[in-house]
């Protein structure tokens, strides 16, 4: 729940930290044991469990019988505590954040599971194990620190020293019994006097003070004890007497550390989001965020004429970026020739148009069961006509086995855009080559993050699509065809040459390509493959496969979430940032809208037009969720998605 904090424990140390927090603006839940032993209970919110409610300098905490009771406790501003020893509420109200301030020297229970942050007081806790961050608890010149790595201080059984007194200054019971108090709070005791008694089954054992000073800490009279537990504290500074009503030095200054932490933590997880604030989750769909020099080349290109219907000079504006942007995609994929650099659509036309025009009835075709629908659907088309479809493995060992004597092609993604698996073309490829068959590829989710090439792949067609990992507009695409492979037209019509034939050219790219280019599209591939060409792309694949590799790291040992892939999934220098995931039991829709409407996260949910690979894991019902990252996605931004992600498994 947004701005609550849980905070388990009521002492005196913790009371200091609830007191800041509900002064910051916070609503905080105290949770506490039936019978709290807090010494300087005058400044224990703890108190509130015997006395209803409890007053420390100018805050009351109010005791609560339920979670409703306590949350109009704080709506009125003030803090609630609740005797919950095992914070078994905590699942139910999910807070933004759990403290554990029971100091208790070792953890009793709380996980990093319990809430989007958690802070631990003192020794017990390792920050980045069992919570987010530690505050170090020993008096001296770390007293305060925040520790996001590690643990505090281990304790050392000796108190701290106070005018030259440390040991001494705590007292702890002679016997197990039954504390009956003699003196109270705010006494001046001399060393040797009784400031109490136990009452035990042999009679009563008296307890000594053990310095002069001033009494400022004694638990409350009637508490069972056992041998050795803790039940004074004495100051030798006489002048204290005020601070006895106060929070002390030691107190707030962890309660500055506490919230210094829980401010950075909220921030580092992107909890402060505002309404306008998103997470894209859905570049494997198409990326959004484009480099300025893509949305500047196509501005440009609005201005320019149609390429190849004319010779004046805006016609031929247009052919030369036109040109420009073949020549460029064709040194990108190690194509013939820019020539043989057709553009289409995008990759669904790219595969239809050479499935189509390749294939005959007679003819079996090889692919595989990672296939979206673009190559899936025109092969179907093609089995209705006789095309003989087996489909396989995405490896080279099956896709062997699966050659026969009419095999003419085997098509085949490069990287599945459900589980993000990268699939070994250049073997493939190369086997292909040498027993005749061609080798068409579909390239949608790799190209500009994988290096791919025609040549050393042994690619016969290459089918690309601009707005995804080319960073370019949608609705532009194309294909590279290896030279002297002769495609049928899918489409044919209006060319700008041979106009009076009645048969549409046969020289490329104009074999493929009818009527009029979208120039603007064309221009802005060209811009993001210069981009891709300046930045990097092994270092925009690198920091995408970070991305990835934080998200699975994050999510994989969470009981509810089910990661999909094969062996390749942890391989992460061969795959895309793609991971698909389901919470057991729920609809991916449901997660997928859950994520946007309460967190403003953008994934991608069901089939993903991939229904053979649903069918392999069994989620043709439930579908998947699908996350998958920019090369610009922050650090903060994916540990915010799984992080909700996680919230939304444990409601």
């Amino acid at each position: 729940m947004k701005n609550l904090v849980v905070v388990r424990g009521g002492g005196d140390i913790a009371t200091g930290t609830i007191y800041k927090l509900v002064k910051s603006g916070f609503r905080v839940l105290v949770l506490e044991i039936d019978s709290p032993s807090a010494i300087r209970r005058n400044v224990a919110f703890s108190e509130a469990v015997y006395e209803g409610k409890w007053r420390v300098e100018d805050m009351t905490c109010y005791r609560a019988e339920n979670l409703k009771e306590a949350y109009r406790i704080m709506d009125c501003g003030n803090p609630a505590l609740l005797v919950d020893p095992h914070g078994k509420c905590i699942e139910e109200i999910k807070p933004m954040a759990v403290i554990d301030g029971i100091l208790a020297k070792r953890n009793l229970g709380t996980s990093r599971e319990m809430a989007p942050v958690t802070i631990g007081l003192g020794p017990g806790f390792t920050a980045g194990k069992d919570v987010d961050a530690v505050i170090e608890t020993m008096r001296g010149h770390k007293l305060g620190r925040v520790i996001y790595k590690g643990s505090a201080i281990p304790n050392t059984g000796i108190p701290g020293n106070i005018a030259g007194v440390s040991k001494e200054r705590v007292i702890h019971s002679p016997a197990e019994g039954i504390l009956r108090n003699i003196h109270h709070i705010t006494d001046m005791v001399e060393k040797g006097e009784s400031i109490a008694w136990i009452e035990t089954k042999n009679g009563n054992v008296q307890v000594p003070a053990t310095i002069d000073g001033l009494l400022r800490g004694l638990i409350r009279d009637g508490y069972p004890v056992a041998k050795g537990f803790k039940i004074a504290d004495i100051d030798p500074r006489a002048e204290e007497y005020d601070n006895c009503f106060t929070i002390s030095d030691k107190a707030r200054c962890i309660a500055g550390g506490v919230l210094e932490a829980l401010l950075s933590l909220q921030m580092e997880k992107c909890t402060h989001l505002d309404q306008s604030s998103q997470v894209y989750a859905d570049c494997a769909a198409t990326s959004i965020h484009k480099p300025l020099q893509v949305k500047e080349a196509m501005e440009r290109a609005m201005e320019y004429g149609n390429a190849g219907r004319g010779v004046h000079e805006s016609a031929l504006k247009s052919a030369r970026s036109i040109y420009k942007a073949r020549e460029i995609l064709c040194d990108f994929f190690d194509a013939d020739s820019p020539e043989q650099v057709v553009f289409t659509s995008g990759v669904t036309e790219s595969l239809n148009i050479a499935i189509k025009g390749l294939i005959n009835p007679e003819d079996q075709v090889i692919t595989t069961w990672m296939e979206h629908n673009s190559v899936l659907r025109p092969l179907y088309e093609m089995e209705q006509k006789g095309t003989e479809i087996t489909i396989t493995n995405p490896v080279l060992e099956d896709i062997k086995k699966a050659v026969g004597e009419k095999t003419k092609a085997l098509v085949m993604t490069h990287g599945s855009n459900v589980t993000g698996e990268v699939f070994d073309i250049e073997n493939i490829g190369k086997f292909c080559r040498e027993k005749g068959i061609l080798f068409i590829v579909d390239c949608a989710q790799t190209a500009g993050i994988f290096p791919v090439s025609m040549k050393k792949d042994f690619i016969d067609v290459l089918c690309f699509t601009g707005h995804k990992g080319l960073l370019g507009p949608q609705g532009i695409g194309g294909m590279c065809v290896r030279t002297g492979l002769n495609i049928r037209p899918l489409i044919t019509g209006g060319s700008g040459v041979q106009s009076f034939s009645k048969t549409h050219p046969v020289q490329m790219p104009t074999a493929l390509e009818a009527g009029t280019l979208n120039g603007p599209g064309i221009a802005g591939i060209t811009a993001g493959i210069e981009y891709i060409y300046e930045n990097g792309m092994d270092i925009i694949r690198q920091k995408e496969q970070k991305n990835i590799r934080q998200f699975y790291e994050m999510i994989k040992d969470e009981e509810k979430i089910q990661i999909y892939g094969t062996d390749n999934l942890t391989d992460f220098k061969k795959r895309t940032a793609i991971l698909s995931c389901n919470i057991k039991g729920i609809d991916s829709s449901a997660v997928s809208d859950e994520l946007m409407q309460r967190f403003k996260i953008e994934t991608r949910s069901g089939a993903h037009c991939a229904p053979l690979v649903h069918k392999y894991f069994h989620t043709e019902e439930q579908g998947m969720v699908r996350f998958s990252f920019g090369h610009d996605t922050t650090s903060n931004q994916i540990r915010y998605a799984a992080d909700m992600l996680k919230l939304l498994a444990r409601e």
